[in-house]
């Protein structure tokens, strides 16, 4: 299993119209295989003047080489994404697996699309 948490950095006053991006034109456009969108939250969760807020998505994909499908296959993020960075001030992917899986070594997977 992979997880791809987004960190999104904004002003709060923008988390809406992000949400709104990726409801409305992102996960409509999704590519297979489709990353499962599972949660979404906001740090820190009230409005304090001047302090920007972090939006945290997170996706969830099969396997690894589902992950590099998906980047072979970029869909609607192609539009999407760089709308979304006009609204952000920043904007990070991590791309995580369990600590508990034996990570493979370069050469090991097969990155054929």
């Amino acid at each position: 299993m992979i997880h791809l948490l987004d960190e999104i950095t904004l002003d709060a006053s923008e988390v809406p119209r992000v949400l709104a991006l990726i409801d409305d034109e992102y996960l409509p456009g999704l590519p297979e295989p489709l990353p499962v969108l599972l949660n979404r939250w906001v740090s820190p969760p009230v409005v304090v003047p001047d302090v920007p807020t972090t939006l945290w998505l997170l996706w969830q994909l099969p396997d690894v080489p589902s992950y590099y499908r998906m980047r072979a296959n970029p869909g609607a993020s192609s539009v999407v994404w760089p709308k979304l960075d006009r609204l952000c001030r920043h904007r990070r992917r991590h791309i995580l697996a369990s600590a508990d899986c034996r990570l493979p070594v370069s050469g090991e997977l097969n990155h054929v699309v």
